[in-house]
């Protein structure tokens, strides 16, 4: 008998740079698997991740147990603020408080909150690309992919626009501790100031909306909160900056990553820029193919048995919807980039109570971006190669891309 051994090193370059063959293996041989080395469950079958997505007995709230069984007293202190912010991120909690704090978004985008969004990303796409001709070789990250949903989403939310660079110091820094970033001990300190300078700023704004409220996030969002008196200045504020990294990183990964994989592919890239209509399926299927996330982070909620294993109660389980995305069980020919492809039931933006708050704006940033930049300039080329960032939960490109507009 052959025993196979997994590789439990998730930052193993041969598997950032790659993740199908290790995706397959898991799949294929160990679809609930013990990694010592991240100490948690590994599920990797779309069926498993799907209905972890929609069970209550796996928890989405792993910031209480962390911070109650991880830290010490001094540290409890220290990273209060943390804790308190991350603790209401919709992201991160369960029912009852996660159907509360859900209830102020969808309250909040309303047709007309929707319409603004679009013109103002319409009209940012265009003020980007404007400063761009053919023949330019451009940083896609630095130049297009980073500062367009920041612009975009700062301006919805109803920040000043020459606040954006403080907006994107204090993105990062929060991202970089979520999405499990590596070669910074000092994460959680910088996450920390981020998250108190950020919260301060967005203070600033919520009083000046308290008499002179405006058409912006900020001000939707205190609409919902004078007729809902369960929901804080706590709850608007915190809602503002996950709305900010939640549209912002996604945004950015998504146009980067379909956008370096359909240059590669010129029968594709041509029939889009011939069927502007189809960028919609285009876009699921990039969001299929190279989503912004790898996978999500649930906890065991009680004693469980599955594929064999027995999970115990407040065990990590490590859903990984970049495996479950390409499973042949699910997906035909999942590793071939089909931009029709109809239905396409990807698990990139999670599923059920959490689905991604910022997924339609994210979706229509990029179609908007998309089928501009196909337009203006039909002969971009990607000119360095494509190198991923070592990250246990997001996928994203090493900046910077350099592309040539032909």
């Amino acid at each position: 008998m052959v025993v196979t051994v997994v590789n439990d090193d998730l930052l193993d370059d041969e598997i950032v740079q790659n993740p199908s063959p290790y995706y397959a293996l898991l799949r294929d041989q160990h679809p609930c698997y013990w990694n010592e080395r991240w100490r948690g469950w590994v599920l990797s079958r779309y069926d498993d991740v799907y209905s972890a997505m929609h069970s209550q007995t796996f928890l989405a709230d792993r910031i209480t147990p962390w911070y109650r069984a991880r830290l010490d007293d001094e540290e409890r202190e220290r990273y209060k603020v943390t804790y308190e912010a991350l603790h209401s991120f919709v992201v991160f909690t369960d029912p009852p408080d996660h159907t509360r704090l859900r209830r102020i978004f969808s309250k909040a985008f309303t047709p007309k909150a929707v319409q603004t969004m679009r013109s103002i990303t319409e009209d940012m796409v265009t003020w980007h690309l404007d400063q761009w001709d053919r023949g330019m070789s451009v940083d896609l990250n630095a130049q297009f992919a980073y500062p367009l949903p920041a612009n975009v989403i700062s301006t919805i939310i109803g920040a000043r626009h020459e606040d954006l660079d403080k907006l994107q110091h204090w993105a990062e820094a929060i991202t970089t501790l979520l999405l499990a970033g590596v070669g910074d001990d000092t994460r959680l300190d910088r996450a920390q100031a981020a998250l108190i300078e950020f919260k301060a700023y967005l203070k600033e704004l919520y009083d000046e909306r308290i008499d002179n409220p405006r058409n912006d996030m900020m001000s939707w969002l205190m609409e919902v909160q004078r007729t809902d008196p369960l929901l804080s200045e706590d709850d608007v504020l915190h809602s503002c900056i996950i709305l900010l990294n939640a549209g912002h990183e996604t945004t950015q990964t998504l146009i980067c990553n379909t956008l370096t994989t359909l240059l590669g592919l010129p029968e594709q890239l041509e029939f889009l820029r011939n069927t502007p209509e189809a960028m919609r399926t285009a876009i699921e299927e990039g969001l299929r193919y190279n989503g912004p996330l790898k996978g999500t982070i649930r906890l065991a909620g009680e004693d469980m048995a599955l594929h064999g294993q027995q999970l115990r109660k407040g065990d990590r389980v490590l859903l990984l919807m970049g495996a479950a995305n390409r499973d042949p069980a699910k997906f035909q020919d999942p590793e071939t980039f089909i931009p029709t492809r109809d239905p396409n039931p990807h698990l990139s933006f999670s599923h059920g109570i959490h689905f991604c708050l910022g997924a339609p704006l994210a979706r229509m940033e990029a179609e908007i971006a998309f089928n501009e930049l196909l337009r203006r300039f039909p002969k971009m080329e990607v000119k360095n190669e494509i190198r991923w960032e070592p990250r246990i939960l997001g996928r994203s490109i090493e900046a910077p891309i350099h592309l040539n507009l032909g």
